[in-house]
């Protein structure tokens, strides 16, 4: 950054050769570079720019030990001062920043580089549209002095900011609207001298940062300060580049959300926030942060739920920091944040992006696309108003979504991100944006209908917890031949790639004592003794290495030692609900099309596969239908590009069809025969597969899967009642508010499964299975 400096006038020339000069062993380079290396090398010592900041529960926030340069090094510098660096596009300075610290701390605290592609997919619409439609329209020469003396005003927040990125292109594209405002005065009226334009009204205080890193704080405060050089430069303005600002009241290292006593962190108030706030899902949030931790910031934003990713807390929390957008001040009020794409769902949504709707708008966003940094995670963008007054919101929203193949012919602009990500966006112009980040009914309302959940129809498969409880099937038969009762505690198995891709014949077998109580399990000798020789060991390893500071084994590992011969989720309420049961449904849980098939009830599903408990060919149908598939991409949980079958939101709220006749029932049984059918010819070749199977049908031609599958939603669709030219999604939204509403008022309605007023049952339940 000081080369940068240098390069483009804003330190003297050969600043940092004449430092390097002077530098005659290692620890030169510490007290000649000074500040900046101080501020990187040693946080907290006596003396030092700033001391490491406090989070929750006395914790320090560490930035990197003290570094000296050797003499290789210095040398290295004096090469690297030699080349231009007013070239560099001072963003590469927050990717610098990222890998200055280490994978784990970039992980805990979300440290990740924003390119600057996806930081104006922000600014653009958050603060460029509104200011530009604001100095398009003016009328006067008075009303464009008036948004001059407003942009003087006009405050810009980043809560995350990590090294400034954010607020560097907003500072930039500010400056370009402030030159706008004086070039219309000048075209427009002649009174204006064009020689006389005044001091700069947009300068470096009119934006605040936090970030927990102090480093980082440090570095935005520099970016700044370039920000302001290059933009003088850019727009050859007669503003003077020195001397610099002071910064220290605008950039606060700080955690954003808590203080060290569990409460709020006040934020600097501002007409708009923008930034890359830290993603980490609720499941990590305890192991990263710390048990204390997460429950200090629950109890201190206890409207948000508790499942809800990290993110969303700064998406509620801005929206709760902006005042209003107004008729008389339509530039403020309003806010631009990345997120994961998980936060149009589930809890996610509900604590975030549905709060927000209450009183705001989404008024341009990317529903998903990859992330422009190295984090493995999907993305989605959003940018909204505090305000729902139609007079001060554009006519039409602006919806961006990944293209397809056919978009992708058709000559979209490419987008190509580090990492080999390569990926096209499209944009449609639409009436709203709901909290799922869609134009479609907005199936965020739909209510948990209580017939779908009791009693418990889907589950997860069995999780063994240690290898030694799969075996193959040579081991199976020597434990048989040894003592043939075991044969009653060994099943196969089968997890969701098994039945994706190839034929559906288990090789491997789960070695289960269900239930039984440790003198029960001894007395199948074989089979105990070999859990006793290779699980017991490891189980008592595992509680001992997790033994907390005070010598206590933790509840995790006393609950798996206390049961260590069993399974560590053996799903007994899942094995409940089989017994009956001839054969039974499972997907895979993680899935862009869920493929539904029967396994036999000998089967033990893995806890890579979503089970429920139908026997029946009408079930199956139904599930398999494109109904259920808009209903399961709308609803499920996403993350990256996989799509996960969460029961919660996706089953248990899913209506079936109220009153279908039986010949409606019939028609979908029938087809949806044929389509097993069909499949079965295909696993019956050597190298036949489903995954490959259903690939297909991404094919253009005539292929016999897809009139399969027409043809079993049409027939989905006439049970249910429903129109094909109406929004399916729209329909089955309706349908489960109005059993929702027949179920509060005790009215009898249909449960999902075989219609109540089915003549005979058991015509529907056919003997095909896989695995068996």
């Amino acid at each position: 950054m000081a080369l940068f400096a240098e390069d483009i006038g804003l330190l003297e020339p050969y600043t940092v050769v004449r430092l390097l000069d002077e530098c005659q062993r290692p620890s030169d380079t510490y007290d000649l570079l000074g500040g900046l290396f101080e501020a990187m090398n040693t946080p907290g010592i006596s003396g030092g720019r700033f001391r490491d900041v406090p989070y929750f529960n006395g914790g320090l926030f560490r930035t990197p030990a003290r570094v000296e340069l050797e003499q290789s090094e210095l040398e290295t510098l004096r090469e690297a001062a030699k080349f231009d660096w007013s070239k560099v596009r001072p963003e590469i300075f927050g990717s610098l920043f990222e890998h200055s610290l280490g994978k784990e701390e970039r992980h805990a605290f979300g440290a990740h580089f924003t390119s600057a592609v996806d930081i104006m997919k922000i600014v653009g619409p958050t603060i460029v549209e509104p200011w530009r439609e604001s100095i398009e329209n003016a009328k006067s020469l008075r009303e464009l002095g008036a948004l001059l003396d407003r942009m003087e005003r006009f405050t810009v927040l980043d809560p995350a900011c990590g090294s400034g990125n954010f607020l560097y292109i907003a500072y930039r594209e500010l400056k370009r609207l402030e030159a706008r405002i004086y070039e219309r005065m000048v075209q427009d009226y002649k009174s204006v001298n064009p020689s006389g334009r005044p001091f700069g009204f947009v300068n470096t205080r009119n934006f605040y940062g936090m970030d927990i890193n102090p480093f980082a704080i440090e570095i935005a405060k520099v970016t700044m300060m370039l920000a302001h050089k290059l933009s003088i430069d850019e727009l050859r303005s007669s503003e003077n580049s020195l001397p610099l600002d002071n910064l220290d009241g605008n950039f606060i290292a700080c955690d954003a959300l808590i203080q060290p006593d569990g409460t709020r962190t006040p934020w600097p108030q501002a007409d708009v926030i923008v930034g890359n706030p830290p993603f980490l899902g609720a499941k990590l949030l305890k192991p990263v942060r710390g048990v204390d931790y997460v429950n200090t910031l629950r109890k201190a934003y206890g409207d948000v739920p508790g499942m809800a990713d990290y993110c969303v807390y700064w998406l509620r929390r801005a929206h709760d920091q902006l005042g209003a957008c107004t008729r008389s001040d339509p530039v403020a009020g309003r806010a631009g944040l990345v997120g994961t794409q998980n936060i149009r769902n589930n809890q996610s949504r509900v604590g975030g992006l549905g709060y927000i709707l209450n009183d705001g708008t989404v008024v341009e966003a990317v529903d998903n696309q990859p992330w422009s940094g190295e984090a493995n995670v999907n993305v989605s963008i959003v940018n909204w108003v505090k305000s729902q007054d139609q007079k001060i919101l554009p006519k039409t929203r602006r919806l961006w979504f990944k293209a397809d193949a056919q978009s992708r012919l058709s000559g979209t602009s490419l987008s190509v991100g580090p990492r080999g990500k390569i990926f096209d966006l499209n944009m449609r112009e639409v009436v709203f944006i709901n909290s799922a980040l869609s134009d479609q009914a907005d199936v965020g309302t739909a209510a948990v209908l209580s017939t779908n959940i009791k009693p418990q129809l889907v589950f997860q498969g069995v999780t063994p917890g240690h290898k030694a409880f799969v075996m193959t099937e040579l081991e199976r038969n020597v434990l048989v031949a040894a003592d043939r009762r075991t044969a009653t505690i060994i099943h196969p198995y089968l997890v969701g790639d098994e039945i994706l891709s190839g034929p559906v014949i288990p090789e491997r077998f789960l070695l289960d004592f269900e239930q039984r109580s440790l003198i029960q399990a001894q007395s199948y000798e074989v089979a105990f003794s070999r859990v006793e020789e290779r699980i017991l060991p490891s189980r008592k390893a595992a509680a001992e290495k997790g033994l907390d500071a005070a010598g206590k084994m933790r509840p995790h590992h006393a609950k798996f030692l206390d049961r260590w011969w069993q399974l560590s989720w053996g799903r007994a309420d899942m094995l409940a609900a089989l017994a009956n049961l001839p054969r039974y449904m499972v997907c895979s849980r993680v899935t862009m099309r869920p493929v539904f098939v029967f396994l036999n009830s000998v089967v033990r599903p893995g806890d890579a596969l979503q089970v429920f408990a139908f026997a029946d060919d009408y079930s199956f149908g139904i599930l398999q239908s494109s109904s259920h598939w808009q209903w399961f991409i709308a609803k499920c949980s996403k993350l990256v590009e996989r799509f996960r079958y969460t029961p919660e939101s996706v089953f248990d709220t899913f209506p079936w069809p109220q009153s279908p006749s039986k010949k409606q029932v019939d028609a979908i049984a029938n087809v949806g025969r044929e389509i097993r059918r069909m499949r079965n010819e295909v696993l019956a070749q050597p190298n036949g597969s489903l995954r490959a199977l259903y690939r297909s049908l991404e094919l253009p031609g005539k292929n016999p899967l897809r009139d399969a599958h027409n043809a079993l939603d049409a027939a989905v669709l006439a049970a249910f009642g429903f129109t094909a030219k109406g929004n399916i999604l729209s329909q089955l939204l309706a349908l489960n508010l109005e059993v929702a509403k027949a179920i509060e008022h005790l009215e009898s309605v249909q449960r999902p499964g075989i219609p109540n007023n089915y003549p005979n049952p058991e015509a529907l339940v056919t003997r095909d299975s896989l695995g068996g």
